[in-house]
């Protein structure tokens, strides 16, 4: 298999992947498959040179990421047993 070939398929997988994120209930679910498949977009962008995606890619994978971390803050806040006494 040419890389050419490799490359395109790769990037109809972060396609893909963006594509079936969007179907999940679940807000973590959600992100996680949507940063793998914008990362994996914006690869596949950077080798053809579409710079207007790999911007965009980008910008997803900043977003998702910093989504990611605030529910595991939320996640680990909310597992935090409260102090009655205080």
């Amino acid at each position: 298999m040419s890389f050419a070939v490799f490359m395109e398929i790769f990037g109809y997988i972060g396609t893909a992947l963006v594509i079936i994120s969007m179907l999940m209930t679940s807000v973590k679910r959600l992100r996680l498959l949507n940063l793998c498949g914008a990362v994996i977009s914006m690869i596949y962008a950077i080798t053809v040179g579409a710079w207007p995606v790999v911007l965009l890619n980008a910008a997803l994978s900043v977003i998702n990421l910093g989504q990611l971390i605030r529910l595991a803050r939320e996640s680990r806040r909310s597992s935090q047993p409260t102090n009655p006494s205080s």
